[in-house]
């Protein structure tokens, strides 16, 4: 077990260590993430409208005609009225021109309600399309940042790396669980060193009989205050494996 915890040591040691290089990166990936979503909601919106725009003016065209048809047959029927030469002929002309008047109206309403979403279509793809351009710009600008940034580390962070997956082959798998399973819960120092007495993590006592357990190096032990993994710097432990 004293292999497993000095390995969760030096573990704890590169995992600090690529944090540290992650932190030079900042928030920028988070940045570039962030505009490619804002991109992508913004793109689909333009494309969204530009689709709607195109089908509301097929419709309005369509309807442009139908009116045009309308009011000239509404002419034609009021140019039969001179020539009607009785009451009958001349109330079935009236009611076909009142008719003809109605449906007129109705487009009319219904083109006038297309000419204002068409507007505020119009508007709304003004402001998309400089946004849109200015977003691509952006992600330009930070990919071209973070991408400096990571190669600035690259070679050091991919050392690293591959120094933690050799050493996990070499781990008990289940103090690699446990290891894993605190770090996520309380960060990178999931291994805590007996110092003076106390857990370093959490500077809590720990009592003279568990002391000489922690210092045996002989099982996993966890602070009762903290949970962290309680181990003792082998460069100090005076007692034998």
């Amino acid at each position: 077990m004293k292999a497993n915890l000095t390995g969760l040591i030096h573990v704890q040691t590169l995992d600090k260590q690529l944090q540290a290089l992650e932190a030079l990166l900042g928030d920028l990936p988070q940045q570039v993430e962030e505009i490619k979503e804002h991109l992508q909601e913004s793109r689909h919106a333009l494309e969204e409208h530009e689709k709607t725009l195109v089908e509301l003016r097929t419709t309005k065209a369509l309807q442009e005609g139908e009116l045009k048809d309308m009011q000239e047959k509404a002419q034609k029927y009021r140019e039969q009225l001179y020539a009607v030469t009785s009451n009958r002929e001349y109330d079935a002309i009236t009611a076909s021109i009142d008719n003809i008047t109605e449906k007129t109206n109705e487009v009319e309403t219904s083109i006038l309600e297309l000419l204002e979403t068409e507007e505020h279509l119009s508007k709304e793809i003004a402001i998309l399309e400089p946004e849109i351009s200015e977003l691509e710009t952006k992600l330009s600008q930070t990919e071209t940042e973070l991408q400096k940034k990571v190669k600035a580390t690259e070679v050091e962070y991919q050392a690293l790396k591959k120094e933690r997956e050799q050493l996990e082959k070499t781990l008990d798998q289940r103090a690699l669980y446990q290891y894993e399973r605190i770090r996520k819960g309380i960060g990178n120092n999931a291994v805590a060193e007996l110092h003076g007495g106390a857990c370093s993590g959490c500077f809590s006592y720990i009592p003279p009989q568990r002391q000489v357990e922690i210092k045996a190096m002989r099982q996993l032990l966890l602070c009762e205050s903290c949970g962290r993994i309680l181990v003792f710097h082998l460069e100090s432990s005076t007692v034998p494996s």
